[in-house]
């Protein structure tokens, strides 16, 4: 795959940190475009056509949404055969990371004792328009379904037993896996806020193992525009990844399609299906903006039907 890498962020996404510390693990030199926490996001649209969680990767023309494909992209892209080596128990893991233990840090996070400090930087509007964004953004899936005080209690629950479980470098060895990655952005997400940071101090073993993933760092970074973005992407040619094909019924490649997530945010992305598989999906777009993109989604936590 060609083009260079953009990672559509902003600094205190918890799912880009995972990213930003993968394209450091991997010693990737990516450009930083940043986009707003909350909609709209008019220079973005065009290149997801209309998904709106945070990140986007953009590699040329190609355009992956959601981090379960971005961190199969890079791989992809770097050739790595280690972030994926430990197969399924990896996977669930990870898997596990970004909804349980996501939605257990996100609960912590919002007390309002420890969004206080956030909150407080903000105008009256600001405060009123990141409500309404993140309702929004929900639907009829609420973001923060877990009480502080039991969300608090699991937490310190999957921290006690990580710390009993590490007895190697990383989570599955001597290499770190996609679980590392995905464990990591979420404990980074309680670390960054102080009030809650102190959750973490009685667990020694987790804090050595989130030193070590940190000292991966981000990569060499450069900052980039919008603008940017989709001029390169113009300027570049999609790249389909070779696939093993998956049957679904109903749906075949070259039809018009829509794909959309199944937890929050489920806004339809319409495309012509390029390509299908037990880990990618994968749709030809085209926008006066970007000329011709491929979107790139992944199989779990998305619905994929006819248009």
């Amino acid at each position: 795959m060609t083009g260079h890498i953009y990672l559509h962020h902003y600094p205190a996404s918890l799912f880009s940190e995972k990213i930003r510390l993968l394209l450091g693990y991997l010693d990737l030199s990516w450009r930083s475009v940043e986009i707003p926490s909350i909609m709209p996001r008019p220079l973005l649209m065009p290149l997801t056509g209309g998904y709106r969680k945070t990140p986007t990767l953009q590699i040329g023309a190609n355009v992956y949404c959601d981090t379960a494909v971005i961190a199969v992209a890079l791989a992809r892209h770097t050739g790595d055969t280690t972030l994926f080596a430990q197969g399924f128990n990896a996977s669930r893991v990870a898997e596990w990371a970004d909804g349980s233990l996501f939605r257990t840090t996100v609960a912590i996070n919002f007390r309002p004792e420890a969004v206080g400090g956030f909150m407080s930087r903000l105008s009256a509007e600001e405060v009123a328009a990141f409500q309404a964004d993140r309702a929004a953004l929900a639907g009829d899936a609420p973001m923060i379904s877990v009480p502080p005080d039991a969300a608090i209690t699991a937490f310190q629950a999957y921290l006690s037993q990580l710390d009993e479980s590490l007895s190697s470098t990383y989570l599955f060895g001597s290499d770190p896996s996609i679980a590392d990655f995905s464990v990591y952005h979420c404990l980074w997400f309680v670390a960054q806020n102080p009030v809650n940071a102190s959750l973490l101090e009685p667990f020694p073993a987790v804090a050595a193992w989130m030193s070590r993933m940190a000292a991966f760092g981000h990569g060499a970074v450069s900052e980039a525009s919008p603008e940017d973005a989709l001029a390169h992407a113009k300027a570049s040619d999609p790249v389909a990844p070779a696939l093993a094909s998956l049957t679904v019924a109903g749906v075949e490649p070259g039809e018009a399609v829509t794909v959309t997530p199944t937890d929050y945010g489920k806004i339809p992305v319409a495309g012509t299906l390029v390509a299908l598989s037990s880990s990618e999906i994968v749709l030809a777009r085209e926008t006066p903006e970007t000329g011709a993109v491929m979107t790139h989604f992944p199989n779990v936590g998305f619905h994929i039907v006819p248009a």
